[in-house]
């Protein structure tokens, strides 16, 4: 069995920023904290081998990491596992785990899987800097109307999520805000990789402006956006606050809670016709209602 220490939780205060955004309520902008949810990096080694680099909430790392090596079958749930080291740095935290058989038994493990890249919720490049991105453009402007006809419609798209109940979906959107995308998947990465696909085998894939998804936006999300250069990036969910930073570090507009003629601006309102509110990332958070 793992012989490795359970941690305490982390406190709740350190899983969550407060930082001030825009409302929209009502067709009236005004200024608000808003409690976000902290998005930090986790890079998972194994004898010294890198397996992964997380976007995960803060605490329980080594927990996680067990759990990761145990569902990707790169550790079984009857061997002795070790850990070497638990620590934080500039760039998140690292949990290095090891385990019988040195380096080449993790390599032998790597090969025989295929090296998995990617998936759903992790990555090995969560930690890839802004500058890699160009900053977003702004020939891209919609009101807030504009936007909740837009949800109608790719809303009204979800034939898989009528029928099953089960699906996430992203709609690709021109500057002239024509729909040139939209897929449907279990996973809000994959549906979103999908309909850059399909941009790339029509020809439009240049064209991204406005990414809608009906999913929550984590970095991993607004990440996969930058790489085609969208401007908007519209969620019907929360946002964390490392897809705050990137966004605001790209110059991209991202929006959360869209639902029901409301939603959050977390950055670049100019877009929407609003002026931004100078952002505040507080220690403590503040208590927000989010019934809708």
């Amino acid at each position: 069995m793992p012989n490795v220490s359970a941690a305490k939780p982390c406190s709740i205060h350190q899983q969550m920023v407060t930082r001030t955004i825009l409302r929209y309520r009502e067709q009236k902008v005004h200024p608000s904290d808003d409690n976000i949810l902290v998005e930090a990096p986790l890079a998972i080694t194994l004898n010294s081998v890198p397996i992964a680099k997380l976007e995960c909430t803060p605490g329980n790392e080594v927990a996680l990491a067990l759990g990761f090596c145990i569902t990707e079958q790169l550790i079984s749930t009857t061997e002795q596992v070790e850990l070497a080291h638990c620590k934080s740095m500039v760039e998140g935290t690292e949990v290095a785990l090891t385990i019988q058989g040195g380096v080449k038994r993790v390599y032998r493990i790597l090969q025989r899987k295929g090296v998995r890249i990617s998936s759903s919720c992790y990555g090995n490049n969560s930690g890839i800097l802004p500058n890699m991105y160009t900053l977003a453009g702004h020939d891209c402007m919609l009101t807030p109307a504009q936007l909740y006809g837009l949800q109608k419609e790719s809303e009204a798209c979800q034939e898989l999520f009528r029928n099953t109940g089960a699906t996430h979906f992203c709609a690709l959107y021109d500057k002239n805000l024509s729909l040139i995308a939209y897929s449907e998947d279990v996973g809000r990465h994959n549906a979103l990789d999908k309909s850059i696909g399909q941009t790339m085998q029509s020809g439009h894939i240049h064209g991204i402006r406005l990414i809608l998804l009906s999913s929550r936006v984590s970095h991993e999300m607004v990440r996969k956006s930058a790489a085609v250069n969208s401007q908007i990036i519209a969620g019907f969910s929360a946002v964390t606050s490392s897809a705050i930073r990137l966004a605001e570090q790209t110059n991209r507009t991202l929006l959360g809670f869209v639902r029901n003629g409301r939603m959050n601006i977390y950055s670049h309102s100019e877009r929407l016709g609003f002026s931004s509110p100078k952002p505040q990332m507080l220690r403590e958070p503040t208590t927000v209602n989010y019934a809708l």
